[in-house]
């Protein structure tokens, strides 16, 4: 019976090990995070909060995501990714317990920094070094569901959490997550493994290793590796801020909260299946193609979100959904990003680096829309600098990506460059 175990562990458990981390992004990155979006009117109308301080509640949660990420791979190589990730996920609990039982702006701010190390310490840089391990092919796709249940998480629990704050209270449905939350800590440690090695299993697609170019033949130079840094940093502020104030947004201009709830839906759906998309589109069609469409798509649905206040339902659903879509790519293309101008010895690295310039951006900006809101008595104005500032960085991005690629295509002999040499080669 063991063999047998094993024998079926070592062709396909890794898309066991994808559902674990799907999971564990349910919950830290998605019912903490993306689906948190859907509290954001109630804090504000039943909690007490000013958009201020709403706004500042999510900043809180974005410094100690900070703060989680820089002790991730210390945590991870001391205490092993399993252990690290379910302890995360307990946190995630605890930290909505702590919600269940604030009265104040300070209680909330507790839990919000709470969730915030959850997410830092088990989102998307632990998840990412687990799929590189278990994947050798299809590491696009794979990343792309488990980034996808960040949507799912405003999919399933935004329906939930309105029905529960309505028919229950807002304390209520913190202490119901918080249960469900801590449940799904105990099954993620259950099942999830460190690396293939543990149970003797191998990783997808372990044939394959020596055809698929998993990672760059060098680390990007010096200068190249900063503007790419940079061009995150300013993809984070839209990319973390757009959805997490979108519920406010048309709360703030007049939707009622069934039609809110609708649209955080409708942005969840569209997020889950860009994930899934984008994953996919990498992996075929190469990266800068398949960026370029979800940055576009962006975009778009962050520009007609610039029009919240015309009170059109069907415009503010087609914003909504070309956004979730669009804002697809600011988790996945991370962790591809590193993989395509770093070195497998580097990787690990490069990903930290990178999830933290976005998250220091998303903490930069954080309490920028409640303050606009309260100044103006609208989130427009602050949804017309998010759009400006994604098409600058977005632009960034792809330009950055571009000659990292034709660098390593200049120099494929598995050297890394000097910042001279990399000036050099453009």
């Amino acid at each position: 019976m063991h063999k047998a175990i094993i024998k079926v562990a070592d062709e396909s458990y890794g898309w066991v090990i994808c559902i674990a981390c799907a999971l564990l992004l349910f919950c830290t990155g998605g019912l903490a995070s993306t689906g948190f979006s859907a509290y954001q009117p109630y804090l504000i109308s039943i909690g007490g909060l000013t958009n201020t301080q709403s706004s500042t509640m999510i900043m809180f949660r974005t410094l100690f995501t900070l703060t989680g990420m820089t002790v991730t791979n210390r945590l991870i190589s001391r205490f092993e990714v399993r252990r690290v990730v379910s302890t995360a996920c307990f946190i995630c609990a605890a930290a909505f317990f702590v919600f269940s039982i604030s009265s104040d702006f300070i209680l909330y701010c507790v839990g919000a920094s709470l969730a915030g190390f959850a997410l830092g310490a088990g989102g998307m840089i632990p998840v990412s070094i687990v799929i590189s391990r278990w994947f050798n092919e299809h590491r696009g796709l794979a990343l792309g569901i488990c980034m996808a249940m960040t949507g799912v998480s405003a999919i399933a629990a935004t329906p939930a959490i309105t029905f529960m704050v309505q028919n229950l209270s807002l304390k209520t449905s913190f202490r119901i997550e918080a249960i469900f939350i801590a449940l799904i800590s105990v099954i993620v440690y259950a099942i999830l493994y460190s690396n293939p090695a543990c149970i003797g299993a191998r990783p997808v697609g372990h044939c394959q290793k020596e055809r698929a170019k998993l990672y760059a033949s060098h680390d990007a130079s010096r200068r190249l590796y900063l503007i790419m840094t940079a061009g995150i940093f300013l993809f984070g502020i839209p990319a973390n801020c757009i959805n997490s104030h979108i519920s406010v947004l048309f709360a703030a201009a007049g939707m009622d909260s069934s039609h809110v709830a609708l649209l955080i839906s409708v942005t969840g759906i569209f997020m889950a299946a860009g994930k899934c998309t984008y994953g996919q589109l990498s992996d075929r069609l190469g990266v800068s193609r398949a960026s370029l469409l979800l940055y576009c798509i962006l975009l778009s649905g962050s520009g007609l979100l610039c029009f919240a206040e015309v009170e059109s339902f069907a415009v503010s659903a087609i914003a909504a959904a070309l956004t979730g879509f669009g804002l697809a790519i600011t988790t996945v293309s991370i962790s591809v990003y590193a993989s395509k101008i770093s070195t497998e010895a580097q990787y690990a690295h490069t990903v930290t680096r990178f999830q933290m310039g976005s998250t220091f951006g998303a903490l930069v900006f954080g309490p920028v829309p409640g303050m606009i809101a309260d100044s103006t008595g609208s989130y427009v104005p602050a949804f017309i600098i998010l759009f400006l500032i994604a098409l600058v960085s977005s632009a960034i991005l792809l330009t950055t990506y571009h000659k990292i690629h034709r660098e390593d295509a200049l120099y494929p002999d598995g050297q890394n460059l000097s910042p001279a040499a990399g000036a050099e080669a453009q």
